[in-house]
């Protein structure tokens, strides 16, 4: 029961880490959606055409940047998940472990109260 019981610590400190993983990348994404807008604003221009003002925004070192940083969210939650996941699983097998043997233990108590 006690190995039950860490496991199940783990998938809650799993859990918790994953759900800040998922803040971490919305707010990586909202900062990329805010650079290129602010970056649209700056460079638009009445002779200029929206593909050529991404193509300018694609390239400038603090989209870049944003964008990195938000694949790096985007990495930091997929491996959290991992993790979460393993936990998740180790807590079912001993679950179902446990399930067996306090079911096993049942029925034997049962026996060896009727046996001499």
């Amino acid at each position: 029961m006690e190995l039950f019981v860490q496991y199940t610590a783990w998938q809650n400190y799993a859990a918790f880490q994953f759900a800040n993983a998922e803040v971490d990348e919305a707010k990586a994404e909202a900062s990329v959606r805010f650079a290129e807008a602010t970056g649209m604003v700056k460079a638009f221009g009445p002779a200029t055409k929206v593909t050529e003002i991404r193509a300018e925004i694609a390239v400038d070192p603090e989209i870049v940047r944003v964008k990195d940083e938000a694949f790096k969210a985007y990495a930091q939650r997929k491996l959290t998940k991992v993790i979460h996941d393993n936990c998740e699983r180790c807590v079912f097998v001993v679950s179902r472990e446990l399930s067996r043997r306090i079911g096993a233990a049942g029925s034997e108590r049962r026996n060896n109260r009727w046996t001499p």
